[in-house]
C-alpha cells in the first residue's frame, strides 16, 4: 500500500472514531426522526376515530350510500339519531365524539349544525363532509359524482411548460435540489473543518515534524484529502440511507400525502451535483491553507466560521431570490463561488437555470478551486513546520524564501 494510502486510512480512522464526528453523523438522522416523530404525533392529536352522530331532518340521509375513505385512514361510523335529545345524550355518555343537524331547508340553505363538548377530529370532519356530498350526488351518474367529489386540482406551469406547480405547492421531488444542496454546505464545512484542525493538532503536537521525515508534502496533502472524501462519502450515505427511510414511512404507514409516489428531478440534482464538486474541492483547500497559516486551532475555528457565512448568505435573501429567480442578484450570487450551490438549488423549485450560467458557475468554482489547491500547497511548504507563528498571506504569495530549519520538503 502506498504512503499515500496508508496516510489515507490512518486519518479516516482517527477521525470517524471522534465524538465530534459521531455527532455530525447522527445529528441529520435525530433531526429526521425528531421532525418525522412530532409529526406523526401532532397528526394523531387531530385525529378521532370515536363515532359522529347525525340528525336528519331534510331527509336526505333516509337511505345513505358510503362514502369512500383514503386507505391510510380508518372509516368513521355515522350513527343516526331521531331526536337531539338522544344525541346529546350519547354525546355527555361519549358514545359519540359530535352530532351534526341538518336544517329541514338544507336543500335551500345547505345548513348544518354541529354540535360537540371537545371539537371533533379533523378526520371525521373530513369524511362527514364527503359522506353528505356523496349522499348529494348519488342520482348522478357515478362518473359525474366521482368527478365532483374529487374537488379542483389547480396546477401551476410555467409558460415554457417546464415546472409545474400542483395545488398544494412544490413537491418533495422539487425540493431535494435545495435540500441536497444544504446538505452538502453543512457536509463541506463540517469535513473541511475537520481537516483544517487536524492539520493544526499536527503542527502544534510536533507529528508533522515526524510525518515529513518519511513523507512528501504530496503525499500527505492527498491522503488527508481522501480521508476527508471518504468521510463525507460515509456522512452522505447515511443521511440519504436515513432520508429515503423517513419519506418511505411517511408516505406509506403515517399516510401523509405529500410523501407518497416521489419523483425526482434528476436534472436538477445532477446540475446541484456538478456545483458540489468543485465547491467541496474549493474549500477543502482553503481550510487546509488556513490551517498551515494559523498558530492555534481556536484561531483556526473562529476564521474558519466566516466560510460558512460565506455560503448561507443566499438563505439570508431567499425573499429576492423567490420574488426574482431570474434576476441580476440571483444570476450573480449563482456564478460567484461559495454562494453559486444553495441559490442554484433555491432558483431550481421555481425556475429552470440557463445551461450558460450552470456552466458558468461550474468554471468559475473550478478556477477557483485550482487557485485554492496551488494557494493549500503553497502556504504548506512555507508553513508546515512553524511553530507558534503566524503565516502572513503575504509570504504565500510573495517569493519563496528559505526556511530556517534545513529538513528537506521533497
Amino acid at each position: 500500500m502506498s504512503k499515500l494510502w496508508l496516510v489515507a486510512l490512518d486519518d479516516f480512522q482517527r477521525n470517524v472514531f471522534k465524538k465530534s464526528f459521531i455527532l455530525a453523523l447522527l445529528s441529520v438522522p435525530l433531526f429526521i426522526g425528531f421532525t418525522v416523530g412530532l409529526g406523526a404525533i401532532m397528526s394523531s392529536l387531530k385525529k378521532n376515530n370515536a363515532p359522529v352522530g347525525y340528525i336528519d331532518h331534510a331527509g336526505l340521509l333516509a337511505d345513505p350510500l358510503p362514502a369512500h375513505v383514503n386507505p391510510s385512514e380508518k372509516p368513521i361510523e355515522f350513527l343516526p339519531f331521531q331526536t337531539e335529545g338522544e344525541a346529546r345524550q350519547a354525546l355527555e355518555s361519549k358514545d359519540i365524539q359530535a352530532y351534526y343537524v341538518l336544517a329541514p331547508d338544507y336543500y335551500e340553505t345547505s345548513k348544518i349544525e354541529l354540535v360537540y363538548l371537545k371539537e371533533p377530529g379533523t378526520n371525521a370532519t373530513r369524511q362527514f363532509y364527503n359522506f353528505i356530498q356523496i349522499n348529494l350526488l348519488r342520482d348522478q351518474p357515478p362518473e359525474i359524482a366521482k368527478r365532483a367529489t374529487a374537488g379542483s386540482n389547480v396546477t401551476l406551469r410555467s409558460p415554457d411548460g417546464s415546472l409545474e406547480f400542483p395545488t398544494g405547492g412544490p413537491t418533495i421531488g422539487q425540493i431535494i435540489p435545495i435540500i441536497l444542496s444544504v446538505a452538502f454546505v453543512f457536509l463541506l464545512m463540517m469535513s473541511s473543518g475537520s481537516l483544517m484542525s487536524g492539520v493544526v493538532e499536527e503542527k502544534q503536537n510536533r507529528t508533522m515534524e515526524v510525518l515529513m521525515t518519511s513523507l512528501s508534502p504530496t503525499q500527505l496533502i492527498g491522503g488527508k484529502v481522501l480521508s476527508i472524501v471518504g468521510m463525507s462519502l460515509l456522512q452522505l450515505v447515511t443521511w440519504i440511507l436515513v432520508g429515503l427511510l423517513a419519506v418511505a414511512i411517511a408516505g406509506n404507514v403515517l399516510g401523509i400525502e405529500w410523501f407518497q409516489n416521489p419523483s425526482m428531478e434528476w436534472g436538477t440534482v445532477l446540475i446541484v451535483l456538478a456545483i458540489a464538486v468543485p465547491s467541496f474541492v474549493l474549500s477543502s483547500a482553503l481550510m487546509f491553507a488556513l490551517g498551515s497559516t494559523v498558530a492555534e486551532a481556536q484561531e483556526a475555528q473562529s476564521v474558519g466560521a466566516l466560510f460558512f457565512m460565506l455560503h448561507i448568505i443566499p438563505i439570508y435573501m431567499i425573499v429576492a431570490l423567490v420574488e426574482a429567480p431570474n434576476g441580476i442578484l440571483s444570476v450573480v450570487l449563482s456564478l460567484l463561488p461559495f454562494t453559486s450551490l444553495i441559490t442554484v438549488g433555491f432558483r431550481s423549485i421555481f425556475s429552470v437555470v440557463p445551461l450558460w450560467q450552470v456552466a458558468g458557475s461550474v468554471a468559475i468554482q473550478t478556477l477557483c478551486a485550482l487557485g485554492a489547491l496551488w494557494l493549500a500547497s503553497r502556504a504548506f511548504r512555507l508553513g508546515m513546520l512553524r511553530y507558534g507563528q503566524r503565516l502572513r498571506f503575504s509570504e504565500i504569495l510573495g517569493k519563496a524564501k528559505a526556511v530556517s530549519t534545513k529538513v528537506s520538503l521533497s
